[in-house]
């Protein structure tokens, strides 16, 4: 802490002409900070008058820090130590615009992804609106809101240090951050759905079906479990973010670290199995190696959505226990909100393609076999059960569920049927 007010105080010990500093000094500091000031001043190496001493020596420093903690409550001790760091001239350390900007520019990015997802699926492209549009609908709707209360969290102070933050303000960041875990442990899940649904569309084998409406399950126990457990994070509820200072001793709070990596362990681990869920039908395409390699890798792009949540991780070593939450906070708090617009980018990029395929086929697609089709026998083997699979195509191609899978190296088509009723 740095303390260029000792020196009001120490002045006021040894001379009696600062007893009108130590006046002011008392209306502004509070009285417990005061006694630590004046008990320990005289006890360092430091001169009374030696401004630079006093701000800069660390055991002074240290003990008037642990007096203060000690002897001050929350409110008083962040009080001192505005004072002190603004009387020294310590850099006023500030990231809101991490908050902010992060927040935004992912957010903008996913909404235009999730709009060109939308237009894709207007009768005019060929599309069909599916129950994986409209659980990104319901993703979206929670995104909004989600990237517009970064702005206001920056706002209120998220990104200084706690104690430059008014008082209000911090407890209005509490609040919104109680708010935003169960929006974002409900976004991550829901997106995870959405992709699901859109596997339900193009792959007809029925033990893939049964596996994918188990994964959609497991997402939705997700989104229960840890919406409740971040609602009852503290009893009382209010606890939540009124007991940074104190005032709510007796509340009984869960460890938000403990939750938070739960939470994101077994948000990873459905985000592994979303992902390689469709690997093995892809792999039985019947298509040249490179072509197959080049459609399992368009649906591995959600991967990159773990890669963040590992990165995420990181940043929930400085979350446990701080003492500085609108300063430490600030890495979980972007990092969640890229987390939540890459998972949104992903599970619209299929359709983005798709739509760009059809409105510039030259720049998205080669010039060969345009127009081909090739069957995917995704579950038979044998010459009889390949003609029955191109039965079943042939009888479904005009079905509203079908999507066909575009070749992405030469904008051919691979077609798979409807997905039978489980």
């Amino acid at each position: 802490m740095k303390l260029l007010l000792l020196l009001a105080a120490a002045v006021a010990v040894f001379t009696p002409a600062a007893q009108a500093d130590l006046q002011e000094l008392a209306a502004v500091l509070p009285p417990c900070a005061l006694d630590c000031m004046v008990k320990y001043i005289p006890e360092s190496h430091c001169a009374p008058t030696d401004q630079v001493c006093i701000c800069t020596d660390p055991d002074l420093t240290n003990k008037l820090r642990l007096c203060i903690e000690t002897s001050c409550t929350v409110r008083e001790s962040l009080t001192a130590q505005n004072i002190t760091e603004t009387a020294c001239g310590a850099p006023v350390r500030d990231r809101t615009k991490a908050v902010s900007v992060t927040g935004v520019a992912g957010g903008v990015v996913a909404f235009i992804f999730f709009c060109l997802r939308m237009i894709s699926r207007l009768p005019c492209f060929g599309g069909q609106f599916g129950m994986d549009d409209w659980t990104m609908v319901l993703t979206m709707a929670l995104l909004i809101p989600f990237t517009a209360l970064s702005v206001v969290l920056a706002d209120h102070g998220l990104g200084l240090d706690i104690w430059r933050v008014p008082f209000d303000n911090i407890t209005k960041i509490l609040y919104i951050y109680w708010i935003d875990e169960s929006i974002y442990v409900s976004i991550l899940p829901l997106t995870k759905i959405s992709i699901c649904y859109f596997y339900l569309r193009i792959f007809p084998k029925k033990s893939f079906c049964i596996a994918t409406y188990v994964l959609i399950a497991l997402n939705v126990a997700y989104i229960i479990v840890f919406v409740t457990v971040s609602v009852f994070q503290c009893r009382p509820i209010r606890a939540a973010w009124l007991r940074w200072d104190g005032s709510y001793a007796d509340a009984y709070c869960n460890s938000e670290n403990k939750q938070a990596w739960a939470s994101a362990a077994i948000n990873m681990i459905l985000d592994i199995m979303t992902m390689s869920l469709p690997l093995m039908e892809l792999s039985k395409l019947t298509l040249k190696t490179k072509k197959k390699v080049f459609v399992m890798l368009m649906f591995s792009v959600g991967f990159f959505v773990t890669i963040v949540s590992i990165v995420r991780l990181s940043s929930l070593v400085q979350f446990a226990n701080t003492a500085n939450v609108t300063w430490d906070y600030v890495p979980v708090g972007y990092w969640s909100t890229i987390e939540c617009d890459v998972g949104v980018i992903c599970a619209c990029l299929p359709s983005v393609r798709s739509l760009l395929v059809q409105l510039f086929p030259s720049v998205f697609s080669g010039s060969t076999n345009q127009g081909t089709n090739m069957k995917a026998s995704t579950s038979r083997s044998t010459p009889a059960a390949s003609r029955l699979e191109t039965s079943r195509f042939q009888k479904n191609k005009d079905d509203s569920d079908f999507i066909p899978l575009v070749d992405m190296d030469n904008g051919s088509q691979v077609h798979l049927a409807r997905p039978e009723p489980v």
